[in-house]
């Protein structure tokens, strides 16, 4: 069975320090947002945990198959 992946969007661009946080993740800086993308259900509780700590809030959660 294959891992799930997830993309989470949150607001504005995440600076190379913050994004630093999330080395385990894949990010990618577009106009106004930062996706992150990942694999695996304890991973994401991980990295949405990791947000909250650094007041955070994601727009969107999605996970794929």
């Amino acid at each position: 069975m294959a891992s799930q992946r997830y993309r989470i969007v949150v607001a504005g661009r995440l600076s190379e320090r913050l994004g630093s946080a999330f080395r385990d993740v894949t990010l990618e800086r577009r106009r106004g947002v930062t996706v992150l993308r990942g694999e695996g259900q304890a991973h994401l509780d991980s990295v949405l945990a990791r947000l909250g700590n650094l007041g955070i809030e994601p727009l969107e959660v999605e996970q794929n198959d």
